[in-house]
């Protein structure tokens, strides 16, 4: 997730981040990932505390774990500009994917796409092979680097690191409806989705959570649900950077989608509940939710 500054912002974090599903043409990103044709496709969108609209894309596979893409596009309000940005070597671990792992970066450069100027670096974490990348466009001002920053990143699996060659080729397959349009390759398959769930599943996910300085703070953790239950457990920990426990309660289950109650309670004074659905892929389950803490500011879950 790119890290950056934006100038002319207000701070008022009662507002809050409020994430919405919308469909990929709505979403306006564009990602043609090898292996990913066919695959689960989730796009969630809404503004922050900042009136900044955030977009984010996860492309899942056709079945297992691997391949799998994330994409994250931050837009400014009228009258404002993002005034810096961090490169992507350096702000490869703020993805929570990819915290905790160990990570070597290889090539990186920039590449040019369908929408302008992009800077990427190959890398690996943990042996999986992966590119990640940045893009900023839109109009400037002064130093700053416009109006639009996307980021993303495409793991393909346990692999050797991708070459320069290789990376390039991916962040070509970048783009956006709007501000820099591509074709999907040629057989390009639509979007899956099946039914239903076996075995326990455990979910990392990214608990976006409102303040009242900067806007939002982003958390990392995990919803455990064991075999054969509609009920489970959630946790924030480790380098989250807050302890908190709770409990996740099945309400009801309507066509492929599974809608659950959650609350948190955390080791600061603060507390947290809301709802969220739950939907299966193949082998794969993704997660979005919503809520306030008992300071009323608002939380929102993706995975």
């Amino acid at each position: 997730m790119a890290v950056f500054a934006l100038a002319g912002a207000c701070t008022n974090g009662d507002i809050g981040p409020e994430y919405l599903e919308v469909s990929e043409v709505e979403s306006r990103l564009q990602f043609y990932g090898p292996g990913l044709a066919g695959g689960y496709r989730l796009f969630l969108t809404g503004k922050d505390s900042h009136f900044v609209r955030r977009t984010i894309a996860t492309y899942g596979p056709v079945s297992g774990e691997f391949p799998f893409a994330r994409m994250y596009l931050a837009e400014t309000p009228p009258t404002r500009h993002f005034t810096r940005v961090r490169p992507v070597k350096e702000g490869i671990e703020q993805w929570d994917w990819f915290r905790g792992k160990t990570i070597e970066i290889g090539a990186s450069g920039d590449a040019v796409n369908a929408i302008g100027r992009i800077e990427y670096a190959a890398a690996t974490a943990d042996g999986i092979a992966c590119v990640a990348w940045l893009q900023t466009f839109g109009p400037r001002e002064g130093t700053g680097v416009g109006t639009r920053v996307l980021s993303g990143f495409y793991c393909k699996g346990t692999g050797t690191m991708p070459s320069a060659a290789e990376a390039e080729s991916i962040v070509r397959l970048v783009g956006h409806r709007t501000y820099g349009a591509i074709e999907p390759p040629t057989g390009w398959a639509a979007s899956t989705s099946s039914t239903g769930r076996t075995g326990s599943i455990s979910i990392p996910i990214q608990v976006i959570w409102a303040n009242n300085t900067s806007g939002v703070d982003i958390f990392g953790g995990r919803i455990r649900i064991p075999d054969g239950k509609m009920n489970g457990t959630m946790s924030l920990g480790g380098d989250s950077g807050r302890q908190c426990e709770g409990v996740v309660d099945y309400d009801r289950q309507e066509s492929d989608r599974l809608f659950m109650r959650w609350r948190l309670t955390c080791a600061d004074g603060l507390n947290a509940s809301g709802t969220l659905t739950m939907k299966d892929v193949g082998r794969s389950t993704y997660v979005v939710g919503e809520g306030k803490d008992n300071r009323g500011r608002k939380v929102s879950l993706i995975d």
